[in-house]
């Protein structure tokens, strides 16, 4: 039973593994066409601790952030926002920081 048990915790180690970067940058720099920005909206992320790209999919702005973990930068959250609420949230205009 032990062993078992151990075999299922090794199994549940490697898919966690597995998750830990479901997309790298370097798999979305090619693929997903997007605009990079100078810092995340907000400020959501320190420089050090990753970064944002923007990318526009029909009426919907995406908003994908990045942090830096292991060998390189991986997806940590997808923002959708509808246009139009997001030029209501952060105005039309980009000011570098």
């Amino acid at each position: 039973m032990r062993s078992l048990v151990a075999v299922m915790l090794l199994l549940a180690g490697a898919a966690r593994a597995e998750q830990a970067c479901f997309l790298s940058y370097e798999g979305f720099e090619e693929k997903v066409p997007h605009l990079d920005l100078d810092a995340c909206l907000g400020g959501a992320v320190k420089p050090e601790e990753g970064f944002c790209r923007i990318a526009l999919s029909g009426a919907e702005v995406l908003i994908y952030e990045f942090r830096h973990a292991g060998p390189g930068p991986c997806l940590a959250k997808l923002d959708r926002y509808a246009f139009n609420d997001f030029v209501a949230r952060f105005g039309i205009s980009y000011a570098k920081p």
